[in-house]
Protein backbone atom coordinates (compact mmCIF):
# COMPACT_ATOMS: atom_id res chain seq x y z
CA UNK A 1 0.00 0.00 0.00
CA UNK A 2 1.24 3.49 -0.82
CA UNK A 3 0.41 5.40 2.35
CA UNK A 4 1.28 8.84 0.91
CA UNK A 5 -1.08 8.35 -2.01
CA UNK A 6 -3.82 7.06 0.28
CA UNK A 7 -3.59 10.13 2.52
CA UNK A 8 -3.66 12.45 -0.51
CA UNK A 9 -6.64 10.61 -2.04
CA UNK A 10 -8.58 11.26 1.17
CA UNK A 11 -7.65 14.95 1.23
CA UNK A 12 -5.25 14.65 4.15
CA UNK A 13 -1.89 16.33 4.50
CA UNK A 14 1.03 13.90 4.36
CA UNK A 15 3.08 14.08 7.56
CA UNK A 16 5.64 11.77 9.11
CA UNK A 17 3.28 11.00 12.01
CA UNK A 18 0.29 10.24 9.80
CA UNK A 19 2.39 7.95 7.63
CA UNK A 20 3.61 6.05 10.69
CA UNK A 21 0.09 5.75 12.13
CA UNK A 22 -1.33 4.57 8.83
CA UNK A 23 1.44 1.96 8.47
CA UNK A 24 0.73 0.80 12.01
CA UNK A 25 -2.97 0.32 11.26
CA UNK A 26 -2.29 -1.42 7.95
CA UNK A 27 0.12 -3.91 9.52
CA UNK A 28 -2.13 -4.71 12.47
CA UNK A 29 -4.29 -7.78 12.34
CA UNK A 30 -7.01 -6.16 14.42
CA UNK A 31 -8.60 -2.78 15.18
CA UNK A 32 -6.35 -0.67 17.42
CA UNK A 33 -7.09 1.95 20.06
CA UNK A 34 -5.19 5.22 20.08
CA UNK A 35 -3.20 3.98 23.08
CA UNK A 36 -2.21 0.78 21.24
CA UNK A 37 -1.08 2.79 18.23
CA UNK A 38 0.82 5.18 20.51
CA UNK A 39 2.54 2.31 22.33
CA UNK A 40 3.55 0.61 19.09
CA UNK A 41 5.05 3.89 17.83
CA UNK A 42 6.71 4.86 21.11
CA UNK A 43 10.18 4.84 19.57
CA UNK A 44 9.19 7.32 16.85
CA UNK A 45 8.59 10.40 18.98
CA UNK A 46 4.88 10.72 18.18
CA UNK A 47 2.81 11.99 21.10
CA UNK A 48 -0.57 10.60 22.12
CA UNK A 49 -2.49 13.75 21.17
CA UNK A 50 -1.12 13.50 17.63
CA UNK A 51 -2.28 9.88 17.45
CA UNK A 52 -5.79 10.86 18.61
CA UNK A 53 -6.00 13.79 16.16
CA UNK A 54 -4.73 11.69 13.26
CA UNK A 55 -7.10 8.79 13.93
CA UNK A 56 -10.00 11.25 14.18
CA UNK A 57 -8.94 12.82 10.85
CA UNK A 58 -8.65 9.39 9.24
CA UNK A 59 -12.14 8.48 10.38
CA UNK A 60 -13.71 11.78 9.27
CA UNK A 61 -12.05 11.45 5.85
CA UNK A 62 -13.31 7.87 5.42
CA UNK A 63 -9.80 6.44 5.57
CA UNK A 64 -10.48 4.33 8.67
CA UNK A 65 -13.35 2.59 10.35
CA UNK A 66 -14.10 2.99 14.02
CA UNK A 67 -15.72 0.52 16.38
CA UNK A 68 -16.06 0.20 20.12
CA UNK A 69 -14.15 -2.60 21.82
CA UNK A 70 -15.09 -4.55 24.95
CA UNK A 71 -13.59 -1.83 27.18
CA UNK A 72 -15.80 0.80 25.51
CA UNK A 73 -12.78 2.34 23.76
CA UNK A 74 -12.76 3.44 20.15
CA UNK A 75 -10.69 1.11 17.99
CA UNK A 76 -9.64 1.93 14.42
CA UNK A 77 -8.91 -0.18 11.37
CA UNK A 78 -8.57 0.36 7.65
CA UNK A 79 -11.61 -0.44 5.52
CA UNK A 80 -11.59 -3.73 3.74
CA UNK A 81 -12.91 -7.19 4.25
CA UNK A 82 -14.99 -7.86 7.31
CA UNK A 83 -12.76 -8.96 10.14
CA UNK A 84 -14.25 -10.68 13.13
CA UNK A 85 -12.52 -12.15 16.15
CA UNK A 86 -13.08 -14.51 19.01
CA UNK A 87 -11.83 -12.60 22.05
CA UNK A 88 -10.98 -14.24 25.35
CA UNK A 89 -12.50 -12.20 28.16
CA UNK A 90 -9.88 -13.57 30.58
CA UNK A 91 -6.55 -13.11 28.79
CA UNK A 92 -7.51 -10.88 25.84
CA UNK A 93 -6.31 -13.33 23.18
CA UNK A 94 -7.83 -12.54 19.76
CA UNK A 95 -8.42 -15.27 17.18
CA UNK A 96 -9.60 -14.21 13.72
CA UNK A 97 -12.70 -15.87 12.30
CA UNK A 98 -12.60 -16.92 8.67
CA UNK A 99 -15.44 -15.37 6.70
CA UNK A 100 -18.25 -13.26 8.02
CA UNK A 101 -20.99 -14.90 10.07
CA UNK A 102 -23.16 -11.76 9.91
CA UNK A 103 -23.96 -11.21 6.22
CA UNK A 104 -27.32 -13.01 6.32
CA UNK A 105 -28.35 -11.19 9.49
CA UNK A 106 -27.36 -7.83 8.00
CA UNK A 107 -29.33 -8.53 4.80
CA UNK A 108 -32.39 -9.38 6.89
CA UNK A 109 -32.00 -6.22 8.98
CA UNK A 110 -31.61 -4.11 5.81
CA UNK A 111 -34.72 -5.60 4.19
CA UNK A 112 -36.82 -5.27 7.35
CA UNK A 113 -35.73 -1.77 8.39
CA UNK A 114 -34.53 -0.01 5.24
CA UNK A 115 -31.20 0.76 6.93
CA UNK A 116 -28.07 0.32 4.85
CA UNK A 117 -25.29 -1.51 6.68
CA UNK A 118 -22.16 -0.95 4.56
CA UNK A 119 -19.80 -2.16 7.28
CA UNK A 120 -19.90 -3.59 10.73
CA UNK A 121 -17.52 -4.69 13.41
CA UNK A 122 -18.25 -7.46 15.82
CA UNK A 123 -16.17 -9.51 18.14
CA UNK A 124 -17.43 -12.59 19.94
CA UNK A 125 -16.38 -12.81 23.58
CA UNK A 126 -15.81 -16.00 25.51
CA UNK A 127 -13.10 -17.91 27.35
CA UNK A 128 -10.27 -19.52 25.38
CA UNK A 129 -9.27 -23.17 25.93
CA UNK A 130 -6.05 -22.17 27.76
CA UNK A 131 -7.97 -20.04 30.28
CA UNK A 132 -10.59 -22.78 30.68
CA UNK A 133 -7.84 -25.23 31.60
CA UNK A 134 -6.37 -22.71 34.05
CA UNK A 135 -9.80 -22.33 35.66
CA UNK A 136 -10.31 -18.69 34.66
CA UNK A 137 -13.78 -17.99 33.27
CA UNK A 138 -14.60 -14.30 33.80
Amino acid sequence: MNEEKLLQEHGLKVTRARLAILKCLSSSGHPMTAEEVFNSLSNQGIDLSTVYRSLNSFHKAGLSEMETNSKKENAYSLPGEDRHFLVCSSCGKRIPLVGCPYHEANEKIESETGFLLPHHGMDIYGVCPDCQKAGSSR
